[in-house]
């Protein structure tokens, strides 16, 4: 793809509009919906699952950090 495909100012005639979409859809590719959503759903799944082990890993280190807290609390250094 040409940078001037991507230019929203240029003009395109109707041959090269015809010629473009002729080429857009014959390179073999079908497009699915339910492939996309597939996709869409597996990649917000695994970003609920990483905030998700982040929550619990700050959890438990927070958790830690309390109870070394408490214990070194009232020691004399």
């Amino acid at each position: 793809m040409s940078v001037s495909t991507l230019n929203n100012s240029m003009r395109l005639s109707d041959s090269m509009e015809r010629a473009l979409m002729t080429s857009m859809l014959s390179n073999g590719e079908s497009t699915s919906v339910t492939a996309l959503a597939k996709s869409v759903l597996a990649a917000l799944k695994k970003g609920v699952v990483a905030v998700w082990d982040y929550t619990i890993e700050v959890s438990e280190a927070m958790n830690e950090a309390r109870a070394k807290d408490a214990r070194f609390t009232g020691s004399q250094w």
